[in-house]
């Protein structure tokens, strides 16, 4: 009775070295999915900067091409950055996506596709060369994608 109950001691004992193990390395995947969100966003946001910087006269018309054709090919994926379990209260301080995002899931899955509507006007206006209309371009882009998910889904950074 006395191995039993020591083998029953250490078999308890391991499992729970390997549930901490599992814990995390879940934990640690998870940080390398918000690493790779926040990094998707950063590309998006030099994009967003090469075609402001062309709307107010100081980047050129290829590098906004270039920019809006990188946002329109990344938009696909931006829903795919989000998996549950990497909010802010999920990760504080690490991460700053407000768990709403997955309550509201079925709405905001659907903002990034509004946004390539718009991104795809931007294309437009980019080729005709007007800094002026790709700014406002530009803005009812950021109103419909990038600040209706912002605004809803994403807390200050601190």
């Amino acid at each position: 009775m006395r191995k039993s109950v020591t083998w029953a001691a250490i078999g308890a004992g391991a499992a729970a070295i390997l549930l901490s193990g599992v814990v995390t390395g879940v934990a640690q995947d998870k940080m390398g999915l918000i690493k790779a969100r926040q990094d998707f966003m950063k590309a998006q946001g030099k994009d967003v900067k090469a075609i402001s910087d062309y709307s107010k006269g100081q980047g050129d018309k290829a590098a906004a091409e270039k920019a809006v054709d990188d946002l329109i090919a990344r938009n696909p994926k931006i829903v795919d950055q989000f998996p549950a379990g990497t909010s802010a209260t999920d990760f504080p301080g690490k991460t700053w996506a407000k768990p709403e995002l997955w309550t509201d899931w079925d709405k905001a899955k659907m903002i990034p596709d509004a946004l390539l509507v718009q991104e795809k006007k931007l294309k437009e206006v980019i080729a005709t060369g007007d800094p002026k209309a790709v700014a406002a371009q530009l803005g009812a882009a950021g109103k419909a994608g990038c600040g209706a998910c912002h605004n809803a889904y994403r807390l200050p950074e601190t």
